[in-house]
């Protein structure tokens, strides 16, 4: 037994032994093929002008004659040295071949020789005012100095860095010139320095989302795509404290409900187009009926999180040229604001409202909506749906129905609507619904133009120490019905002056109001008008209206006779 398996472990060694020698025959140079002489590199970059290569080749021994050949002289040469120095453009093959120890080797290296030129390397395509970016130049194949200048000093500021870099610093909204001259050439590039806080991103509607796990989501389609685009962004924006978000032109087709963080700036330029649309492509997903509301969304799925001002913050939702939010003539509100501070809405065209608003505010604190344009509706039932409306959060009025509201019925507080144009709308700017000892204060209507607006102006439903002043408010054509361009329901220190009125039946009309239908629990409200505001009343322009006064009940209204007088009609200067 001890002999077989002694036997049959000299056979396995025998065996092995005979495996290796075919893998490695006699006389293999198996061992020296791994140190043959060979160059460093496979391939090198040289450029005209500049810097010669002296090239490398390990394994080589004291006494090994090296010979170095160029494949094309006029691109590159080779000396007996090993440097290779540039001459033209163009690619040429450097072999060497290498005599030692009684054998001869060959290797070969590609160079490729180019003109000098530089790029910008590092750069962006836009910064938030306030912040800085550094924009860094690489230059290839020479070290001339670059000199940094930027047109558009008004936005940005540049300075130094090191000799191939500059930084930027945002100062006001615009778009600058940076250019980066060396060694005869010139970059520029354009930036766009944005309002808002926080890092710039830019997205076209081809753009993929920030997240690209959506694109996983069995809800992902070609209908709900941009809404996972701008979804992903704006859930960043909220784990990131905030930031810019750029839409360049193209249409952006949005089924559901986008919400907004705090420190959030969403900028159309001009040709982008947000379009509302109930189409999701598929049964896992329903349409809402809002577009923005202005709740990040870790708060939106918290129930009753917010009351008072004490919601989101520091919102912009900016437009340029001909951007534009289009509700498609869908029942679908534009922009649900509440419990919101520093809210800033501009230079947007808000088109084709069905039964809601272009904007709602609720519970809204220091908000500005500049510079739009409204235009587009579909008669509501109650012919009384304003493009901008404001309410309270109140479950008595049915005027607000977000769950993260704490229903507590706060009005609003500076709200400053100016230089908008409203046009061929139900209804422009006002209040239908209003929580009793709530009023909206400091609502200031200032240079806007009204034109075609079927119900009214602006109605000023429980508005206190408030202002309409400089408003352009007309007709095109006379009307078949009564038209008013202004009602006051319920206002207190509120001053009506210096607002032009064309066509209108009744230019402005003053009277008692209480709730019809849901909020009717809450008494009536009543015009408490100082005598200046009575006075200033007077002073409004009045050209082709059927009637040259300010209609008035005075059944309730606090009212003196001598007031009433006065408050009774314009003065005759003013008439046309």
């Amino acid at each position: 037994m001890k002999f077989f398996r002694k036997f049959t472990t000299l056979f396995f060694i025998a065996m092995l032994a005979a495996a290796l020698t075919a893998v490695f025959p006699a006389g293999s140079v198996h061992a020296e093929d791994s140190s043959k002489p060979a160059f460093t590199v496979g391939s090198k970059t040289l450029y005209v002008g500049y810097k010669s290569y002296y090239t490398e080749i390990p394994q080589t021994t004291e006494t090994a004659v090296i010979t170095y050949k160029s494949s094309d002289k006029k691109v590159a040469v080779v000396d007996e040295d090993g440097k290779i120095s540039p001459v033209a453009p163009g690619t040429a093959d450097i072999s060497a071949v290498i005599k030692q120890n009684g054998k001869k080797y060959t290797t070969k290296m590609k160079v490729t020789v180019k003109n000098p030129y530089s790029k910008i390397s590092v750069s962006t395509e836009g910064i938030s005012v306030g912040s800085s970016f550094r924009f860094e130049l690489t230059r290839y194949g020479h070290r001339e100095p670059v000199t940094w200048t930027l047109d558009g000093t008004q936005y940005a500021s540049i300075s130094a860095g090191s000799s191939t870099d500059c930084i930027l610093k945002g100062i006001a909204p615009g778009i600058v010139t940076l250019k980066a001259e060396t060694n005869g050439s010139v970059f520029s590039m354009k930036v766009r320095i944005c309002e808002g806080t926080g890092k710039v991103y830019f997205i076209s509607p081809d753009s993929d989302p920030y997240y690209p796990s959506y694109k996983k989501y069995g809800t992902y389609n070609k209908n709900t795509r941009h809404y996972y685009l701008l979804r992903s962004y704006l859930e960043y924006f909220d784990k990131a404290g905030g930031g810019v978000l750029v839409l360049k032109k193209g249409t952006y087709t949005i089924t559901n409900t986008l919400c907004i963080p705090s420190n959030t700036t969403i900028l159309l330029e001009d040709g982008a187009k947000i379009l509302k649309s109930y189409e999701t492509g598929t049964t896992a997903l329903t349409y809402t009926r809002s577009l923005f509301q202005t709740v990040s969304y870790t708060n939106s799925s918290k129930a009753g999180v917010f009351s008072g001002y004490t919601g989101e913050r520091n919102i912009k939702i900016l437009g340029e040229g001909n951007a534009c939010i289009d509700l498609n003539n869908l029942n679908c509100a534009g922009v649900v604001v509440a419990h919101c501070s520093n809210l800033k809405i501009s230079g947007l065209r808000f088109l084709n409202m069905n039964t809601n608003h272009f904007i709602e505010l609720d519970a809204a604190y220091n908000v500005t909506i500049s510079g739009n344009y409204f235009s587009g509706y579909t008669v509501s039932s109650t012919t009384r749906k304003e493009a901008i409306n404001l309410d309270t959060p109140d479950q008595n009025t049915g005027g607000f129905n977000q769950n993260w509201t704490s229903y507590d019925g706060t009005p609003n507080l500076n709200v400053f609507i100016t230089d908008n144009v409203f046009y061929n709308l139900e209804a422009a700017v006002g209040t239908h619904k209003y929580t009793a000892d709530k009023p909206h204060s400091n609502i200031q209507v200032l240079r806007n133009t009204f034109i075609d607006i079927h119900t009214y102006a602006v109605r000023c439903m429980n508005w206190k120490n408030s202002l309409i002043r400089d408003n352009t408010i007309m007709l095109t054509e006379a009307p078949e019905e009564e038209r008013i361009g202004i009602i006051c329901n319920g206002i207190t220190n509120t001053t009506i002056t210096a607002n032009r009125f064309e066509r209108y039946t009744i230019p402005v009309s003053l009277y008692h109001w209480q709730n019809q239908g849901s909020g009717s629990i809450y008494g009536p409200i009543y015009n408490d008008l100082s005598k200046d505001n009575i006075l200033a009343v007077r002073k409004n322009y009045v050209y082709n209206c059927q009637n040259n006064y300010v209609e008035y009940y005075n059944e309730f209204d606090d009212f003196s006779e001598e007031n009433l007088t006065k408050c009774g009609i314009f003065d005759s200067y003013l008439l046309d």
